[in-house]
């Protein structure tokens, strides 16, 4: 007999039957099974018990996997998750412990920071992570309990909501920041009663700093990802909403499509404004312009984000609430009204799912508004989100 040229592992035969299993469905009409049947692409062909779908693997020859009573239930989607970002953590930053102190805090980094899996990934800078204010002295940290072990060397430490960060004297020399800095519209820097930089640098301030480091290589991001995918499985999560996609993000998924390694459903909320680490507002609005070049079986590209305030988290929090007038404070917004609704309303044309960062009631009431106007202008447009709504109420 003659060799097929078309011999393919993806043909109807290689279908796989699961059986003896304890299957959740969420189903309502059908909420626990037996087994189940799936296709060479993953799909769920057939579900119900043991002697039925025992039946059709017979007629077709399937080959059966015994469960021996495992629980299966769906895959569970994450709506808020940021694959890059974490997985460049855990791989590459000093994990100092989120009980550092002044007195520790700089001899973790010292322990840590030889222990990443790749190192040197941002040139000749150490960043560790993660402080909490309230475990220095007097609330307050300083970079001067990172100089002593860290004379030369630049430094970065992010703070816990990784809204914040706390650089040592050498980082900040290397980024050319002195005592004359001016204070960045959404941002700022903390200073010594003498007037001197600390070294802690908050929201929009920190921007600057996350640009003057070392591109993330490509190869790299993609291997991070793939950690961040493995995590993910552990853990049951097939499906996520990436909550701060970039250009290098993009393109790292789709390398990783088309390599077939992408083994998780992403929807890519990729950032409008305001410009955050790493990217310019104009790259990332010409990225969202060819959005749809990067769609693929796995990746979904239709989601934009957008950052109207900062973290709710003490000492110091940079959320956006309500003044004494019962408005919302602007101190702390990082995005005017106007141009939030601008955008809103230019990409709820395009029918792309906009996610709006607000950690305040002031943000989240600017939110609504925005999205109660464009529905008024688009009745029938896409579904909007929020993020990180801890302040509304069931009435709104």
């Amino acid at each position: 007999m003659e060799a097929s040229l078309y011999y393919s592992s993806k043909g109807p035969e290689n279908a796989t039957a699961f059986v003896n299993g304890r299957v959740y469905t969420m189903d309502d009409a059908q909420p626990w099974v037996e087994a189940f049947i799936v296709n060479p692409d993953g799909k769920f062909e057939a579900v119900g018990s043991n002697e039925e779908i025992k039946i059709i693997a017979k007629k077709r020859g399937l080959v059966q996997y015994q469960l021996q009573e495992k629980f299966v239930m769906p895959g569970i989607h994450d709506a808020h998750t940021h694959l890059l970002a974490a997985g460049c953590q855990r791989t590459g930053e000093a994990h100092v412990g989120w009980d550092s102190t002044d007195k520790t805090l700089a001899s973790n980094i010292k322990s840590a920071s030889c222990a990443c899996a790749f190192s040197n990934v941002m040139g000749n800078w150490i960043i560790g992570n993660f402080y909490q204010a309230s475990n220095f002295a007097d609330g307050i940290p300083d970079r001067k309990y990172l100089d002593e072990l860290y004379p030369n060397d630049p430094v970065i430490v992010r703070e816990i909501s990784c809204h914040r960060i706390l650089m040592n004297s050498a980082g900040l020399r290397e980024m050319g920041i002195d005592d004359d800095v001016k204070d960045p519209p959404g941002g700022f820097f903390f200073r010594r009663p003498d007037g001197t930089l600390t070294g802690e640098i908050v929201e929009a301030a920190t921007t600057p700093i996350w640009r003057g480091l070392p591109r993330t290589p490509l190869s790299y991001a993609k291997t991070v990802i793939e950690f961040a995918m493995s995590e993910c499985h552990r853990y049951g999560i097939t499906s996520v909403q990436e909550a701060s996609a970039n250009t290098v993000y993009l393109h790292a998924v789709r390398e990783l499509e088309a390599e077939n390694r992408l083994p998780l459903n992403i929807h890519t909320h990729i950032v409008a404004a305001p410009e955050k680490a790493h990217e310019r507002e104009e790259s990332l609005a010409a990225l969202l312009n060819v959005a749809e070049a990067f769609e693929s079986k796995h990746v979904h590209t239709s989601f934009v984000k957008f950052f109207l305030d900062g973290a709710p988290l003490p000492p110091q929090s940079t959320q956006c609430d309500l003044n004494d007038h019962g408005a919302p404070d602007a101190k702390h917004l990082l995005l005017s009204y106007d141009k939030l609704l601008e955008q809103v309303l230019k990409y709820d044309a395009r029918n792309m799912t906009c996610k709006i960062h607000a950690a305040g009631e002031g943000s989240l009431r600017l939110a609504l508004d925005a999205y109660e106007a464009v529905r008024k202008n688009n009745p029938n447009g896409p579904k909007h989100e929020v993020a990180h709504c801890n302040a509304v109420h069931p009435g709104m």
